[in-house]
């Protein structure tokens, strides 16, 4: 919880930061990459995120790997992480960043638990709904739960509709254990 926490307020920082200069796609991209390369080098990631290596050699590094290559706010931003000791935050950012982002843009993105696999015609169907629903273009993805029994759970940005048969049965349970019995 603290984790995301941070993260939500690190990745709003840079995204307010990225927007006043109209870089947030480049940031977006860059962003990406650098955590691509911190899950592709776990010796790098541990470096950064070890607390025995001083700060100074960390911010060092990103200088020295980072500088020219990637937006100097994203370079500062990193170094910010490292003086902060929030650098092991760094992927709990990037999908409230990505999130900002794209809200920025009028998109929402939607993820859809169902308990099978849906059709293609059920899909868009559901799509054109949320569209309309919200007023923004939906970017929609899609898991299957054989937990949820059947019904449809939609997680939208930070909104939960939850119309499973798992999440009715609760409910009837929950009303069912607060009913008198005389």
């Amino acid at each position: 919880m603290i984790s995301s926490e941070v993260g939500k307020k690190y990745a709003n920082a840079l995204f307010k930061l990225a927007k006043k200069d109209n870089l947030t796609d480049s940031t977006l991209e860059e962003f990406g990459s650098i955590l691509r390369i911190l899950r592709e080098n776990p010796v790098f990631k541990n470096f950064l995120e070890a607390p025995q290596i001083l700060d100074r050699d960390k911010k060092n590094l990103l200088r020295d790997l980072f500088e020219g290559k990637i937006s100097e706010i994203l370079v500062s931003f990193l170094t910010l992480l490292v003086d902060r000791k929030r650098i092991a935050y760094l992927v709990d950012m990037f999908p409230e960043f990505e999130r900002l982002v794209k809200e920025d843009k009028g998109i929402l993105v939607a993820q859809v638990t169902t308990a099978i696999p849906v059709d293609e015609i059920l899909y868009r169907s559901l799509k054109q709904k949320l569209e309309t629903k919200t007023q923004k273009k939906i970017e929609m993805t899609n898991r299957v739960d054989p937990g949820i029994i059947g019904g449809v759970v939609v997680v939208l940005g930070h909104k939960v509709i939850d119309h499973s048969i798992r999440y009715q049965l609760s409910q009837l349970k929950e009303k069912i254990s607060q009913t008198r019995v005389h």
